[in-house]
């Protein structure tokens, strides 16, 4: 049987005025169900989370990068070394959340 998949939302990643992390835009706005997102993160093998409340969430990775996700969907990456190293966490993260939302097979 053919896994199903959902395609990752397109997003841009820059570097933020302060140089201190990386900011993911999405090029469409986004309503996160952060009680979902939540319990989806609370089995991740790839990320921790330090801190949740209903509008956002901070995560740390197994590499000690620290993720900020917002509801409105706005994401901040900080602890990583470059833009490349920011689109493999996002693509991580991402993937994470859309799989869980996939409906298991039988």
């Amino acid at each position: 049987m053919e896994k199903e998949s959902k395609t990752l939302p397109r997003y841009l990643i820059k570097l933020c005025s302060d140089k201190a992390a990386f900011e993911v835009k999405f090029s469409q706005k986004l309503r996160l169900n952060m009680e979902s997102i939540k319990k989806t993160l609370e089995s991740s093998k790839s990320f921790e989370i330090l801190m949740y409340t209903p509008p956002i969430v901070i995560l740390r990775s197994v590499t000690g990068v620290e993720v900020t996700l917002s509801k409105e969907g706005r994401i901040l990456i900080k602890n990583v070394s470059s833009k490349d190293e920011a689109e493999i966490i996002t693509r991580k993260l991402l993937q994470e959340i859309i799989e869980a939302t996939l409906p298991k097979e039988r």
